[in-house]
């Protein structure tokens, strides 16, 4: 049987990633974020900021790039099938997280994937990006900042698959973290133990 995977996409400040540390730690599994941009560094000669970088990009076509082929392909687009080949390599290797990067998409054709999607209200996202900036902005301007955010993550998501960013329908489960991070973190343990069961039985 093919390791459990989950998958998790988030609104920019919405928790999700304190979320997705809190669901490794209780099902004692990796979680792959940055990670991916160290392996992908690793394994293609680029440094980890280009590929950072590269990650809030995308190429004109990706189709008309991948027709091209040899070395004309967009850095972006190197990137991006770089970050989907450890992804499925590190889904073979043994139950894990996969924080954003399509991992949705790209393990589609895997079966035992959780795909997960955390959002959650307005209010709660300016108070945690708040705190995480170096650098305040005006309490009328996060909405603005927030909105960017997620826009740069619909693109390339909406770029690089046949799906719409933050649709219901793509997901196995959508939470709103307004419920709090320990009940999402326990209702995406509880689905992938069952979908994991489900699998077995």
């Amino acid at each position: 049987m093919e390791p459990m995977v989950i998958t998790m996409a988030r609104e920019y400040a919405s928790g999700g990633s304190e979320i997705a540390k809190m669901v490794a730690d209780k099902l004692g599994i990796p979680l792959y974020n940055k990670e991916l941009i160290t392996l992908a560094a690793k394994r293609s000669g680029l440094t980890e900021e280009a590929i950072a970088a590269s990650e809030t990009q995308r190429s004109g076509s990706l189709i008309y790039s991948l027709y091209m082929m040899g070395n004309t392909l967009p850095l972006a687009d190197q990137v991006y099938i770089l970050q989907s080949n450890v992804i499925k390599e590190l889904a073979a290797q043994g139950p894990c997280i996969i924080l954003g990067r399509c991992g949705d998409y790209v393990l589609r054709e895997r079966p035992n994937v959780l795909r997960t999607f955390v959002y959650a209200p307005l209010a709660a996202r300016i108070a945690i990006a708040a705190a995480r900036e170096d650098k305040p902005y005006a309490d009328r301007q996060w909405e603005s900042v927030l909105a960017k955010h997620d826009r740069a993550r619909a693109s390339y998501y909406n770029y690089y698959t046949e799906n719409r960013w933050g649709e219901a329908k793509n997901y196995d489960l959508c939470l709103n973290a307004a419920l709090g991070h320990e009940a999402c973190a326990e209702l995406i343990v509880r689905a992938a133990k069952a979908m994991e069961a489900s699998h077995t039985a």
